[in-house]
């Protein structure tokens, strides 16, 4: 049964969070200003402070709460979901993955008016909790986002956003339901088979100008992948953070200074206040256990295709490529995997394009359905 579900935290959880970071200890830290060994204590320590003396965690809470929100039970899992409803336009599924929140997208949603929005939490993420039992990947978690879509809310076309998680689940809902998907748009394409072992891409594809995203993609697979190895094989060892909020930050922030599009200053391209909003978000729901589960079940099942067509992703493709986005693949790939449609090289962005960059890529998403909505129209007489 669909739920309205508003946001609350307790004021003894925020209490304790606050009692939490007066006993914070941290470990020492040696020539580590460029970040090379992990996070950097000196901006961890900056972070914690201003995590307890001037964070107003209900000022967040408020503004989130001035959307409508919904939980729904599916397959035993809850799943909660923003919802901005809009009679007569086109319905827009926007889904993000780790470390991200449903709350990322909140400077796109402006952005995208004349549409519909749902933007869920992934099942073990954010409010969709708690996990309903083991098994629970993105194949799963793309089969509950088209029953909510479809028989929850009734729609019988709509299209999709993905960066990370939510780039797989999109595709993998353009792949298995191309007749419902009307479009794809993405920042991070990439291959449904996917799997930890194997992300290398072919270097005859890149181009020179692509030479960006290609250094950014290196670095990933040879010096990023320590969190993906853990949270693949080990994640209830990574679980344990979840007992201190430095630990939880630390693992977090750690990700986002990597894969953000800065010249050394993260906040300058991530802000802070968003920041310290998405690990409260963690933090209060202790979901980084969860989370860091959804990379095991995800890579231990495998994927297979419902169909031989090609492309594999047949429904009409946009991608919006930024610079800094350690997930990307060349360009003569995507055109060989994806109904490519409409292809925008980004000036600034990385792995985080709906809080590094709104505008372009809400500009972007809007530009890409319009058209693809009056081009529908104009076939259909």
């Amino acid at each position: 049964m669909l739920e309205r579900f508003e946001i609350h935290v307790s004021d003894a959880d925020v209490d304790d969070l606050r009692r939490r970071l007066q006993a914070t200890r941290l470990p020492g830290d040696l020539a580590n200003d460029d970040w090379r060994y992990g996070t950097s204590r000196a901006y961890l320590q900056d972070f914690l402070t201003a995590w307890r003396d001037d964070y107003d965690w209900r000022a967040h809470e408020r503004a989130m709460n001035a959307y409508t929100h919904y939980r729904v039970a599916l397959s035993g899992q809850n799943l909660h979901f923003l919802h901005v409803p809009c009679p007569g336009g086109l319905p827009l599924l926007l889904v993000g993955g780790w470390p991200q929140t449903f709350w990322d997208f909140a400077d796109v949603l402006p952005l995208l008016e004349g549409f519909e929005l749902v933007v869920p939490d992934l099942p073990g993420h954010g409010f969709s909790t708690p996990l309903h039992g083991p098994g629970t990947g993105f194949i799963q978690t793309a089969d509950m986002f088209h029953h909510l879509m479809t028989e929850v809310l009734g729609h019988r076309r709509y299209g999709i956003y993905g960066m990370d998680w939510g780039a797989l689940i999109g595709e993998q809902l353009a792949h298995k339901h191309p007749d419902v998907v009307c479009g794809l748009h993405t920042s991070m394409p990439v291959p449904l088979g996917w799997s930890p072992a194997e992300r290398r891409r072919d270097p005859a594809q890149w181009t020179p100008e692509e030479q960006s995203r290609r250094d950014a993609a290196d670095e990933q697979v040879t010096r990023g992948s320590g969190y993906l190895h853990m949270q693949t094989t080990r994640p209830q060892t990574v679980a344990y953070l979840i007992d201190s909020p430095a630990a939880t930050a630390a693992w977090l922030i750690d990700r986002v200074h990597a894969w953000t599009d800065h010249g050394g200053q993260l906040n300058d391209a991530y802000p802070l206040e968003r920041l310290l909003t998405t690990v409260s978000l963690y933090w209060f729901t202790g979901t980084l256990a969860t989370a860091a589960r959804f990379y095991a079940e995800s890579a231990s099942q495998g994927w297979q295709p419902v169909s031989t067509r090609q492309p594999v992703i047949p429904v009409p493709t946009a991608v919006a490529a930024y610079p800094k986005e350690g997930g990307a693949y060349p360009r003569k790939w995507v055109e060989q995997y994806f109904n490519l449609d409409r292809y925008t090289v980004m000036e600034r962005g990385g792995h985080f394009p709906p809080v590094e960059n709104p505008k372009s890529l809400g500009t972007d998403i809007a530009r890409f359905f319009h058209d693809l909505d009056k081009r529908t129209a104009a076939r259909n007489g």
